[in-house]
């Protein structure tokens, strides 16, 4: 196609600068948005069904653009080892009363590997707690963008069999974070000493 606002010849800087490409841009990702909530509210069955497939392309969406991400809220899905699918919000209403922790931040448990993880998953279960199944390779960095982006809420790895469930899995939050600030301070000293 000819077009006296696109030049022949374009490179990627070009390209990720020019207003036209960043209006096409944002239509698309509009129109992938507004198609995939119309299936979700057509078909939540079959949307459920597909989930595995579409996962990773949503939360990559929800990821990279911010627009999405609002979109994406109403019919991304967060499934549980159970089979059992949820939205964010039900997601909410169904574990806040039993899933708060002392501090009032909400405590999302999830499993990468229903397998391997079954003895502490069977625990949780025992207790009442609701157990998600996470396992997409970029799910950790969604899960970062959704604990800055909403307010008091925690994800954290099922690792533990205590009945005192949640205290264990804010310490254990707490050591891992102490843990990679250790590395960065390590990683920043051994840099400068290089220099």
């Amino acid at each position: 196609i000819d077009s006296p606002d696109i030049p022949l010849n374009v490179s990627r800087s070009y390209l990720q600068a020019d207003g036209n490409v960043k209006k096409i841009s944002s239509h698309i990702t509009k129109k992938v948005a507004d198609k995939l909530a119309q299936m979700f509210k057509k078909d939540r069955k079959d949307f459920e069904e597909k989930w595995d497939d579409v996962k990773v392309f949503i939360e990559y969406g929800m990821l990279t653009e911010d627009k999405f991400y609002d979109k994406a809220e109403s019919f991304n899905l967060y499934p549980t080892v159970d089979d059992k699918y949820f939205t964010y919000e039900e997601l909410e209403k169904k574990i806040k009363k039993l899933q708060t922790d002392k501090d009032g931040n909400l405590i999302i448990l999830y499993a990468q590997n229903k397998d391997e993880q079954y003895t502490y998953i069977e625990s949780a279960k025992e207790k009442g707690y609701e157990v998600l199944l996470l396992d997409s390779p970029i799910i950790p960095h969604l899960m970062q963008k959704l604990e800055s982006k909403k307010e008091k809420i925690k994800f954290v790895l099922i690792l533990f069999e205590d009945s005192s469930l949640l205290n264990k899995a804010k310490k254990a939050t707490n050591k891992t974070r102490k843990k990679n600030k250790k590395i960065i301070f390590f990683s920043v000293v051994l840099v400068c000493k290089s220099i």
